[in-house]
């Protein structure tokens, strides 16, 4: 039975009870903070191995005014994990977005930075070979409310439409011509 691992931040690290819809054997190690650069360690910490099939999801932190982690640190830091760890397959969770009017920090993240991070692991991640869950298309027509008060994290309603995109990439099920999966 392959085990589906969980990495990265807390667009996945919040998903708990909803968990059985990725599989029978799920270990989220993401965590609510976390960047591209924490990645290695979280497989470390979750021992990734071979049979696995890991689900990342990151960016959303990296481009945060106060991580500050380059675009091209970023995508190295992504290529790397997808390159050293060993897993029988990867799915990318991009990111979502922001809601900008919601966000209270001076100089907070914005959608078009966030652009620049999801284009640069898209890229690293179908040049290895991994699935790519488009959360954005996903999530797009929600609106506003694809995310709780804070603009940052995803509301119950973009979980109910994203698990299943997930499931679907981790299960190799393709879903036709509107879907949001690449690979």
């Amino acid at each position: 039975m392959t085990r589906v691992v969980l990495l990265g931040d807390s667009h996945l690290a919040r998903v708990r009870r909803d968990l059985p819809a990725l599989g029978p054997d799920v270990c989220n190690a993401a965590e609510g903070g976390a960047s591209s650069l924490d990645l290695l360690a979280q497989a470390t910490r979750a021992a990734v191995e071979e049979d696995d099939l890991v689900v990342v999801s990151v960016g959303t932190n990296d481009a945060a005014p106060w991580k500050q982690v380059p675009v091209t640190a970023f995508a190295q830091a992504v290529t790397r994990c997808l390159h050293s760890v060993p897993a029988r397959r990867w799915v990318y969770v991009a990111p979502p977005g922001v809601d900008e009017s919601r966000l209270t920090g001076p100089g907070d993240r914005t959608n078009a930075v966030l652009d620049g991070y999801r284009d640069a692991a898209v890229s690293a991640c179908v040049e290895a070979g991994a699935r790519v869950v488009r959360t954005e298309r996903i999530i797009g027509p929600l609106g506003a409310g694809a995310f709780v008060g804070d603009g940052l994290h995803l509301s119950g309603r973009a979980y109910r439409v994203l698990l299943p995109a997930i499931a679907e990439a981790v299960h190799g099920r393709p879903g036709g011509p509107q879907t949001s999966i690449q690979w």
